[in-house]
């Protein structure tokens, strides 16, 4: 399972920490959670494997199982993408000979956030929070090896999320408490349990 942060973990706007209101570089046509449901190609077709990409306005993060590595092109708006319904896009890649059909998760519309954890002098980190709808997407630098991701949904109260899927361990299965507030217009906190608890800065933030 991998993951793939635009420009190495830079928005599409600007370097890391750029404003939380910079302009949006990815059509709203685009955001949300996308499931990829179908992968032909030369060596076969595939219907099983797990894909999420994840996509706000300037930021996205991508998780596999089993192991795979979509490309900063290889999301649903990547190569000649065509939408069959505003849910559901049939791309295809001419050079690579593949098409793919990605579907948009109905809980993924309403609100885009991604954050940036601060440390404890109050700079921003690598560590990475993307959120679109009820599910989000923790992404955690790693000094050796791959990033540790989590994909993670939250319940109906909107108080507590459970992983759904991760890339250093199996799901634990276990609800944690979450409580996300916007102090102002570059910070945030996630009180509640770990890992997300916090202080965090805004890098996007829109309600829909």
């Amino acid at each position: 399972m991998q993951t793939i942060e635009s420009h190495e973990l830079a928005t599409a706007t600007g370097p890391l920490g750029a404003a939380p209101h910079a302009p949006l570089a990815v059509a709203s046509a685009y955001q949300g959670v996308w499931a990829r449901t179908l992968l032909e190609t030369p060596a076969g077709r595939d219907t099983t494997s797990w894909v999420r990409w994840v996509q706000t306005g300037n930021w996205h993060g991508a998780l596999s199982d089993p192991d795979e590595t979509p490309g900063p092109r290889g999301g649903p708006g990547a190569e000649h993408s065509v939408f069959q319904t505003p849910d559901r896009i049939v791309q295809t890649a001419l050079r690579e000979r593949q098409l793919a059909v990605w579907e948009r998760l109905p809980a993924s519309h309403g609100r885009r956030i991604a954050l940036a954890r601060r440390d404890a002098q109050g700079l921003p980190t690598l560590e990475r929070l993307l959120i679109c709808g009820d599910y989000l997407l923790h992404v955690r630098p790693a000094s050796q090896g791959a990033q540790e991701l989590a994909f993670g949904r939250l319940d109906e109260t909107g108080t507590h999320w459970r992983v759904e899927r991760a890339n250093q361990a199996p799901p634990d299965g276990r609800e944690r408490a979450w409580c996300l507030q916007r102090l102002g217009m570059d910070l945030a906190t996630v009180n509640g349990d770990e890992p997300l608890a916090g202080t965090w800065e805004v890098l996007e933030w829109l309600e829909m």
